[in-house]
């Protein structure tokens, strides 16, 4: 590549850009509810011991709106970074590059099938023969029916949602619930499951609990763990949201940025 600087990498650059910010306001947030206690307990004693009401009361809602505009905004930056380069590599090969090809060229993503001649001549067709096989050899059509667990197929899924129908809400989901401790006996215990979507005010746990030595203490502690995600029926739902984004991203850039880019 020498010293010449290509505009996918001024998109590749802006694409993380955005997920670092996507990341700083995620620890803003988790950072200021950990400061309180995030969740409110209501308790009232009984004949069998105590009930105890857990709600989720955190300090500040998930900013979800906010998270969506900054994925949005990674999705197109990465995508658009491998139409840049596709582009590129037709420009590095071809001299001039026909004014036909300069409007239909893009890094293509197939997954029903491989593209067909007329397909891979208006994408590809004037790159490297080599930089082409490449690209033929890592589109997801070739997992066959697990091709939804492609990267590439991931990021044009998730990008062709986001532009053409809705932001990528961030969704807080529960992943832990559940109570530990000593000389303790838990009569009637019930609560939101994991991957239940937490809401401010949203009741977690309902429980009764007694001493079971009456002459010892009773320690208990109860334990709620969650996590942002995408929103259900998504690719990468119910996974972590900002180190799956950061993982499509990595393995974007190694299956396809840095093997092509040596054809430049």
């Amino acid at each position: 590549m020498g010293s010449t600087v290509y505009s996918h990498e001024y998109k590749l650059s802006r694409a993380l850009q955005h997920l670092e910010e996507c990341k700083r306001i995620l620890e803003r947030w988790v950072d200021l509810n950990a400061k309180s206690i995030p969740f409110r307990d209501k308790s009232e004693a009984t004949a069998q011991g105590t009930r105890y009401i857990i709600y989720w009361e955190p300090i500040e809602e998930l900013p979800v709106v906010e998270l969506g505009l900054l994925v949005g905004d990674f999705l197109h930056n990465l995508r658009s970074a491998l139409d840049h380069l596709a582009y590129e590599l037709a420009a590095a090969h071809t001299k001039p590059l026909p004014s036909k090809v300069i409007e239909t060229s893009e890094f293509p993503i197939f997954w029903r099938g491989p593209m067909d001649t007329g397909q891979e001549r208006s994408r590809i067709g004037c790159i490297h023969p080599d930089a082409a096989r490449l690209i033929k050899a890592i589109q997801p059509h070739h997992k066959g029916s697990r091709y939804t667990e492609d990267p590439l197929w991931i990021l044009n899924e998730l990008e062709r949602i986001d532009k053409h129908r809705t932001l990528h809400v961030g969704v807080h989901e529960l992943t832990q619930n559940d109570i530990v401790g000593t000389n303790m006996g838990i009569l009637s215990f019930t609560g939101m499951s994991a991957t239940e979507r937490l809401k401010k005010g949203a009741k977690m746990a309902e429980f009764v609990a007694r001493r079971l030595d009456p002459n010892q203490p009773m320690h208990m502690n109860y334990r709620a763990s969650t996590t942002v995600t995408l929103g259900p029926g998504l690719p990468l739902s119910g996974k972590p949201l900002w180190s799956s984004l950061l993982e499509i991203y990595d393995d974007v850039h190694s299956i396809a940025i840095i093997p092509l880019e040596k054809f430049l």
